[in-house]
């Protein structure tokens, strides 16, 4: 299940086609959608995002910078740059603003990165680039036709080995016949690090019943998310042990358990381990 903060945002505002109307195809991508930089305070740093225009028809792209928050269920929401304590805004640059891309060719865009010696130690924003056709079709259609695209970029001064990832909490939500296993996790440090997992369910015999992936998801400093997994198996009454292994790019995984009891869903104690 792809994150929702990682703004890959293709997207295709497609006009109706009626009879008769040909259709300019809009297909675009954009490499990479995020990007991690570590630099020096004072540090000026380069870097190259790809426009590819994949479609049979040349297209125009416009590049403007956003900042965005993300809430603790992973909902992200584009806010003006200059609008956020860890903004990027004042520190970027990009060019070129607007240019034009043949049909099957691509270009790229400069970003240069200023790290400052003060304020927050990780910043962050998202180049968007809004690409449109070159030639419009009519007033039935072209104005209305374009995709968006956005690459998410980190900024940071602190080593990218250095995660502190505290999980606090752990719970459980009947959801029809189905268990929601909810982790919440808090970022304790100053660089943001990405978390996936899985979770297993075991019976008291120790027996394994089901298990899956917990989507991936950024954890940003001084930040804290709830990550999910529904186990859609249909379960027997009984107590049973959910157990979530953690990868938050640490050296080391994290081990959470907590109990519970099907169908009544009475919570027991969390209990954390490192390996």
């Amino acid at each position: 299940m792809p994150d929702r903060s990682t703004l890959l945002l293709i997207l295709c505002l497609a006009p109706a086609i009626t009879a008769g109307t040909a259709a300019a195809s809009l297909l675009a991508q954009v490499v990479p959608v995020k990007m991690s930089v570590t630099a020096r305070p004072g540090e000026l740093t380069t870097q190259e995002v790809e426009i590819a225009n994949q479609g049979d028809d040349p297209v125009v792209v416009r590049v403007t910078w956003s900042d965005w928050r993300l809430d603790e269920d992973g909902t992200l929401s584009l806010v003006p740059a200059g609008s956020t304590p860890n903004s990027l805004h004042g520190l970027v640059e990009f060019e070129p603003a607007e240019f034009s891309i043949g049909a099957r060719t691509s270009r790229h865009v400069r970003v240069t990165l200023h790290m400052p010696a003060d304020g927050p130690a990780t910043r962050w924003g998202v180049m968007l680039s809004e690409v449109k056709p070159a030639a419009l079709g009519g007033p039935a259609m072209g104005s209305r036709a374009s995709a968006q695209l956005g690459t998410t970029f980190y900024l940071s001064r602190i080593p990218a080995q250095i995660v502190n990832a505290e999980v606090i909490g752990m719970g459980f939500k009947a959801l029809g016949d189905s268990v929601a296993v909810s982790v919440q996790v808090r970022n304790a440090g100053e660089r943001h690090y990405y978390l996936g997992g899985r979770v297993a369910l075991r019976d008291t015999t120790g027996q394994a019943v089901a298990a899956g992936v917990l989507p991936n998801g950024v954890v940003l400093p001084g930040h804290t998310r709830t990550f999910q997994w529904i186990c859609a198996a249909s379960l027997l009454p009984g107590r049973y042990l959910a157990t979530a292994t953690l990868d938050t790019g640490a050296p080391e995984l994290t081990v959470v358990e907590g109990h519970f009891e099907w169908p009544y869903l009475r919570a027991r104690t969390l209990a954390v381990e490192q390996r």
